[in-house]
C-alpha cells in the first residue's frame, strides 16, 4: 500500500487449525505515521506462538 506518498509493505500468513483460521499480519505503524518506506517482516516465532494458542 502508498500512504503519504510512502510504500509500505505488508505480509501476511493464513492457518488453519480444525474449524478455526488464524490471520497473522505484520506492519510497521511508526514508518506509516512518520511517511517512511516500511516492510516490516513477519516472524516464524511470532506465528508458531500463536499457533499454540489455536489448539
Amino acid at each position: 500500500m502508498t500512504f503519504r506518498g510512502a510504500p509500505h509493505t505488508m505480509h501476511t500468513q493464513v492457518v488453519r487449525e480444525g474449524e478455526v483460521i488464524g490471520v497473522y499480519f505484520s506492519v510497521n505503524g511508526a514508518a506509516i505515521a512518520n511517511a517512511r518506506p516500511s516492510d516490516a517482516k513477519l516472524t516464524p516465532a511470532v506465528v508458531t506462538a500463536q499457533n499454540a494458542k489455536l489448539g
